[in-house]
């Protein structure tokens, strides 16, 4: 494509992210400010091989790591990527091994269809772990847009991983839908987090690199899915006698759900750098502290291949998860 036609393109294509950018957000995995926050811990706590191009990309990677959902505000059909709905029948009991992990054998066993209907977080990630994986190698021979790269999928690879780490993205009762309790999802992940993140203890593990990416998306739902039960009696617990969800029914919520929220906001911090780290070690550790500034051109190439190879127009769906 001729440079002309590229910078019209990226007007056009930039235009709609700007318009969702502007528009008031429904909640989302985690919650904008506990992923960014997720986010940001996670870049403390990298290594200093990896400290001064992260240092240098930080206020994109913090902001980027939400692209995933903004995609779904724009009418992509990326849903099914944000969650592994365990419990459903097909899949057995725990921990569910009827499910396979190698995605072919998976889609032969179960079809697309069903797939996309339980979600497809674990290869979803795997697939983001190998972008970013490939971008640190380009950062080694100075490829073309190889920092805006990096930068990009470790930013959107992380919000895949830390989906995993928010239990009632591992269950088939998600929303509380079938035990009356509608709504739990967000007053889980969004709510608690912005009422009272400042009475947060979250003191996350040592950070180990992370080997096999869909192996640890899975492992990261499966932790997940055995704190759904206690997050749901949990929230019966603290609405008991009560007609609203007022100041009241929160403050006991968070009183019960508190070591699993802080718990789970670790992990994720832990994995998410765990993530980064690993992915440039499989890359052969290129040197990056000499890697270039992002400029503004490099970033929307890499959002538009991104967003292209990401996400298909959607399909008829359940609607996004919130």
């Amino acid at each position: 494509m001729s440079r002309p036609s590229r910078v019209v393109l990226r007007v056009v294509l930039a235009a709609p992210l700007l318009l969702l950018l502007a528009s008031p957000a429904p909640a989302r995995a985690w919650g904008t400010s506990a992923h960014r926050h997720i986010m940001a811990r996670a870049l403390d706590a990298l290594p200093p091989e990896l400290k001064p191009f992260f240092d240098r990309v930080r206020d994109e990677v913090v902001m980027r790591v939400v692209d995933p959902d903004l995609w779904r505000n724009a009418g992509w059909e990326d849903d099914p990527n944000h969650f592994l709905d365990f419990g459903v029948p097909e899949f057995g009991p725990y921990p569910f091994t009827a499910l396979p992990r190698e995605y072919g054998a998976a889609i032969e066993k179960f079809g697309m269809a069903t797939l996309k209907r339980d979600g497809l977080l674990p290869w979803r990630f795997a697939e983001e772990f190998g972008n970013l994986r490939r971008g640190f190698e380009g950062l080694a021979h100075q490829a073309p847009f190889s920092a805006a790269n990096a930068a990009l999928f470790a930013a959107v690879a992380s919000h895949y991983l830390q989906d995993a780490h928010q239990p009632l993205h591992a269950t088939n009762n998600f929303d509380g839908q079938l035990t009356g309790q509608r709504g739990v999802h967000a007053r889980f992940e969004s709510a608690l987090f912005e009422r009272f993140h400042e009475r947060l203890t979250v003191t996350p593990p040592p950070v180990v690199p992370l080997g096999n990416a869909r192996d640890a998306a899975f492992d990261a739902l499966l932790e997940s899915y055995r704190l759904v039960q206690p997050l749901l009696d949990a929230d019966k617990a603290a609405m008991a006698g009560r007609s609203a969800y007022d100041d009241e029914y929160f403050e006991r919520f968070f009183e019960k759900v508190k070591p699993i929220l802080e718990r789970r906001l670790a992990d994720s911090i832990a994995a998410t750098a765990a993530m980064i780290v690993g992915a440039w070690e499989q890359a052969g550790k290129p040197v990056l502290t000499r890697a270039g500034r992002v400029r503004p051109a490099d970033a929307e190439s890499g959002s538009r291949r991104a967003a292209r190879n990401s996400s298909r127009p959607a399909a008829e769906s359940r609607g996004p998860r919130a």
